[in-house]
């Protein structure tokens, strides 16, 4: 994932549009582009790409996710009680085993995992297999103590789960199973971290992991619940000392499953509840939009950003990032823009946020609107020269600056993205559905809650 690297302030003239009251998906004072002739493109171009995702919803079953039953009755049901997160869970009693190979494609360097588990009241595991249904990788826990496993006779590591990681019972893993040895088929590694991406659980050698077919849920004890779960080629969770911490949703700059059908048009809303920081500029939430080659290649080229920073007193700064160099541009609105102290907003700040090529006439629209306002920083407006393909791409971050576990104590953020959406009409917008929004996690610590992306509201909450 690419990140805002420096920080520029320009002056340029805002063109306001007529105001408009929010309305549903799309803001009515976006301006509304031409007919756009689309290249068609495959769906999922790059081979041995990949992803299992189950989100439960309580009038479904687990079949309809491609879980099959290999032990247990009776059935396990999905249940709105416990929740992560308002998302419903799937019920698995003592004796239960679930397993699932939907859309797995072998063969691959590296397969990322994720679940959220509740075992309050039980044991229970996720396990990686392979086509025998040997586990070749397993992850357990029963209430407060978590363990890693593998089958080549290395010790399995097991500790207590500090209560911080636990997000009311809830406790979230997430994993890579990659070959970090070039023409050695067995030199694999398994890497867990525990809700606390900064910090690696486990780290471990794992020379079956070539032979990764699909995934087991079981739980040996009691109730345990389970949601949340994914199994993809799509790297999850990453730690890159220095890097920027940052987590988000979606697809992009080199990190794909999938490419969406070209688009004109990227659009969120975000309601901002409060937050708390302790110096400007370095906090941020954002939407990206990539170009093909942005979203095929780590570079800055075809990688438009368009977000505000979070900073003390309740003020927030709006900025954009050309797609040329990763170089966040400050709107001139500010008080003092040689220090970009952003401007006052109230908690409960309602945003809108729109990135729109407009092919006929070769240039980028950057739109924020500020519902919670009524005054010259309600509108925030720009565009650049581009003439080049369209999206294909996007993704969300929550980002800071580089820094320390005691700085990012001080940060606290509470907030939700909604409405993601895309297209190219204002008309014939598609919400971004679970499928292509996959999460990431960058150097993020265990306080950053970053919930699922519910497909009612194409979004979802971040709170750290």
């Amino acid at each position: 994932m690419l990140l805002k690297k420096v920080k520029v302030v320009i002056i340029m003239i805002i063109v306001l549009l007529s105001s408009g009251a929010f309305a549903g998906i799309m803001v009515k004072e976006l301006s509304t582009p031409g007919a756009v002739q689309q290249n068609v493109l495959p769906l999922n171009p790059l081979n041995g790409s990949f992803e299992f995702l189950s989100i439960f919803n309580v009038t479904s079953s687990y079949e309809d996710y491609g879980w099959s039953l290999v032990d247990g009755t009776p059935p396990p049901p999905v249940s709105g009680t416990p929740n992560y997160y308002e998302e419903p869970s799937l019920a698995i009693q003592n004796g239960t085993t679930l397993f699932s190979s939907r859309n797995v494609v072998t063969g691959d360097k590296l397969v990322s995992f994720q679940f959220a588990i509740n075992s309050s009241n039980g044991n229970g595991s996720f396990s990686i297999t392979n086509a025998t249904g040997s586990k070749i990788a397993t992850m357990s826990e029963n209430n407060t103590t978590f363990s890693v496993s593998v089958p080549d006779g290395t010790p399995a590591i097991s500790a207590d789960i500090p209560p911080s990681y636990s997000h009311q019972g809830w406790t979230v893993v997430t994993g890579n199973l990659f070959n970090y040895s070039s023409g050695n088929v067995t030199g694999w590694r398994l890497q867990v971290f525990v809700d606390n991406t900064t910090t690696l659980f486990a780290n471990v050698s794992d020379p079956s992991g070539y032979s990764y077919s699909g995934i087991e849920i079981s739980a040996s004890l009691g109730m345990v619940y389970f949601t949340n779960i994914i199994f993809t080629s799509y790297r999850l969770a990453l730690f890159i000392p220095g890097y920027n911490n940052m987590e988000g949703y979606g697809q992009g700059s080199g990190a794909l499953v999938s490419l969406l059908q070209p688009f004109t048009i990227l659009h969120a809303n975000f309601l901002l509840y409060n937050w708390s920081v302790a110096r400007y500029s370095t906090l941020s939430f954002q939407i990206n939009a990539l170009n093909l080659t942005a979203a095929e290649t780590q570079t800055a080229e075809g990688f438009f950003q368009l977000g505000v920073d979070l900073d003390p007193n309740g003020r927030i700064a709006p900025w954009y990032v050309p797609g040329k160099n990763a170089i966040a541009i400050y709107y001139n609105n500010h008080p003092n823009p040689d220090y970009m102290p952003g401007f006052n907003t109230p908690n409960n700040t309602l945003l809108g946020l729109t990135i729109q090529y407009l092919p006929q006439d070769q240039r980028i629209f950057f739109q924020i609107i500020d519902y919670s306002v009524n005054n010259q920083y309600r509108f925030w407006n720009t565009s650049i020269y581009y003439n080049g393909p369209e999206f294909y791409a996007t993704y969300t971050q929550l980002e800071t600056s580089s820094m320390n576990g005691t700085q990012l104590n001080e940060y606290r953020f509470n907030g939700t993205m909604f409405d993601l959406s895309y297209g190219s009409s204002i008309l014939d917008m598609i919400p971004l559905n679970s499928s292509y929004m996959l999460p990431f996690s960058i150097d993020s610590p265990g306080t950053w809650s970053l919930t699922y992306y519910s497909d009612a509201t194409s979004g979802y909450r971040q709170v750290d």
